[in-house]
């Protein structure tokens, strides 16, 4: 009783962690026979971040219920915020099937420093703290040298273990793919607007775009087709931005011309076959002990479409998935790809598609609303208390619309809310806080997704506090949340009142009109109340102006928290660092809530293959019984 006692403890598949709380869904004799007969199925996590693919990975068994359970056994990431984030969730998973301790609760409801560091030192006394940093391992992939060639391969072969079953998660860092990192260091609209000679933009041109294809980040998928080859998974799991389907990089032609290739296309090709793939790379000497030894392909699927029929492939465009369609609040687009390891041979169960889309409003509008801080006065960069008191909070706003700009604005029902608003501002908002305590609610949760985010023993809202903006921009935030309350949708810069136009070259002609540029149409971009959010990217840790509140009576941007709920990160997820980087951490992060859905499909692929291995298995003890009894 007390092994079965210790296996109950660990694994966890009935009681959802995040929530605290026992799946209602499953009989206790259910969770009984369960707990006997689990299967651990490991999981190693590449160029983890914060940790949203193995977040979504490790709840997969609590979430639904399921027998088989992933177990992260090794997190990579190099960011150090990012992996004191993984270390904390760690030790968080590590109660597989018990109460998660008081002192997590204490530390990441903590206001005070003193108190947040004597929470923390409480934490590391627990074994699982130790478990958690043996799992997190901070390095950076890509980096030349024997030595860190069998540190890193040894590693993951000391967590798989004997294991006969594992998974591989993880995407490459994705600026040099995505269509605005392209267009930022390629650089050739500023040179354009430096009217330099043709010839002389054709030569920067060709500089920067030979700088920008040797970049690492276009080859450090090699370093996860380096694992696959060696280590041999049995499903692996590749995501990155939509802008890799058309990336390109330079290719010599059959008769010594220059030419282009699709990346995307080297990259199928290379992980249908990834020993092919390597036979021109050098492996140290030694590299046969640390390797699985088998030396299969792999077999690549869409997570949403099944393959062509004739060709039993898939389309570039088949490897999309619009998070959207799965109950994610946001219209966030990537390319994930499924490998299962050609002796498998199988065939996944796409994802469902969801036929309502959920909300911004359905997601964050539960939370305590909160006024935007002021970085100064006026023109000033200033900071001052005194300046950001509610009142003056209030007085800055008005001031940044006054009378002559609201009649500027050219839809009545518009300019009527925008007078409403600036009149009737509240001066009860406060910014917010690290911890915002607020009553339990005795109703269930609506929804699926609101059962994946909520845990009541949390008894408040963390990391829930605004950032400071220009006086200036107030104005702007208002009117365009207005805007967005009345058409339902964000405005454009050619929607702005005249008086409300930024100062920017890409804003204005040289006789002062507005230029209605695509560079800068939606530099103001509210996230509509009534539809998913747009991408939530990493570029929201620089300003807010991408990411709006839809109440013009909060004039701000959307605080981290928020950020993290419309990226399906629960509750109780604490991201470490400053608020910079827990910005950054998530917007880079795979949709914890999508990718439970996709370890769902991988889970169906595994129990499919175990169960074929038990029916194997059986026959051939049958056939040896009835050879004895002959």
């Amino acid at each position: 009783m007390l092994l079965a006692a210790r296996k109950i403890s660990k694994i966890n598949f009935v009681v959802d962690h995040a929530a605290g709380l026992v799946c209602p869904s499953i009989s206790i004799y259910r969770f009984l026979i369960m707990s006997f007969v689990p299967t651990i199925v490991p999981v190693i996590d590449l160029f983890a971040g914060p940790g949203g693919l193995s977040e979504g990975f490790s709840r997969h068994s609590a979430f639904y219920g399921d027998p088989l359970h992933y177990d992260v056994r090794l997190s990579i990431e190099k960011d150090e915020a990012a992996v004191r984030t993984l270390r904390l969730r760690a030790f968080f998973r590590h109660f597989y099937g018990r109460p998660v301790p008081e002192e997590y609760y204490n530390y990441i409801r903590s206001i005070d420093p003193d108190d947040r560091r004597r929470w923390w030192e409480r934490l590391q006394a627990f074994p699982e703290w130790h478990q958690a940093q043996a799992e997190v391992w901070q390095t950076a992939l890509g980096n030349e040298g024997d030595e860190r060639f069998f540190e890193l391969h040894r590693r993951i072969k000391h967590r798989i273990g004997d294991a006969p079953h594992w998974v591989l998660l993880g995407g490459p860092p994705c600026q040099a793919y995505s269509v605005v990192g392209r267009s930022r260091r390629l650089g050739n609209g500023r040179d354009r607007r430096m009217e330099l000679p043709a010839q002389e933009l054709e030569r920067r041109r060709r500089e920067r775009s030979e700088q920008f294809f040797r970049d690492e980040k276009h080859t450090l998928y090699r370093e996860y087709l380096e694992i696959v080859a060696l280590h041999q998974p049995s499903v692996f799991v590749m995501e990155n931005v939509k802008g890799i389907l058309t990336s390109k990089v330079p290719v010599c032609e059959a008769d010594g011309s220059e030419g282009s290739a699709f990346i995307f296309d080297s990259i199928l090709r290379d992980m249908r076959n990834p020993w092919e793939a390597l036979q021109h790379d050098h492996l140290p000497a030694g590299w046969e002990a640390i390797a699985d030894g088998r030396r299969e392909g792999y077999q690549l699927y869409s997570f949403t479409t099944r393959p062509d029929g004739p060709t039993g492939e898939c389309s570039r465009e088949d490897y999309l998935i619009h998070a959207e369609r799965h109950g994610v609040p946001q219209e966030r687009h990537r390319v994930i790809l499924l490998g299962i390891r050609n002796d498998l041979d199988l065939l996944p169960e796409p994802l469902s598609v969801r036929s309502e889309r959920v909300s911004v409003g359905q997601v964050i509008g539960d939370l305590p609303a909160l006024r935007s801080g002021r970085s100064g006065r006026g023109k000033s960069r200033q900071r001052h208390e005194r300046f950001d008191t509610a009142e003056q909070w209030i007085q800055a706003v008005r001031d940044s619309l006054p009378k002559e700009t609201i009649a500027e604005i050219e839809l009545p029902a518009v300019r009527k809310l925008v007078r409403t608003i600036r009149n009737s501002l509240c001066p009860k908002l406060d910014r917010g806080g690290s911890f915002l305590p607020r009553k339990v609610s005795s109703r269930p949760p609506k929804s699926e997704l609101q059962r994946w985010l909520r845990d009541d023993r949390l008894k408040g809202v963390i990391q829930h506090e605004t950032r400071h903006h220009m006086d200036s921009d107030f104005g702007r935030y208002l009117f365009a949340a207005a805007c967005s309350q009345v058409t339902g949708v964000s405005p454009k810069i050619r929607h702005f009142p005249p008086s409300l136009l930024p100062h920017h070259e890409n804003v204005r002609t040289a006789s002062g009109e507005p230029t209605g540029s695509r560079d800068f149409h939606d530099r103001f971009r509210v996230q509509v109340e009534t539809r998913p959010a747009t991408t939530i990217m990493s570029h929201i840790r620089k300003d807010g102006h991408y990411y709006i509140h839809y109440d013009p009576a909060q004039c701000r941007s959307l605080t981290v928290r928020e950020a993290a709920r419309l990226q399906t990160f629960p509750d109780n997820y604490f991201f470490e660092g400053t608020r910079t980087q827990q910005y950054e951490q998530v917007g880079n992060a795979v949709p914890p809530y999508l990718a439970v859905q996709l370890a769902n499909v991988v889970a169906g692929v595994l129990k499919q293959v175990l169960r074929d291995q038990r029916h194997g298995t059986r026959r051939r003890a049958a056939d040896g019984r009835r050879t004895r009894a002959a």
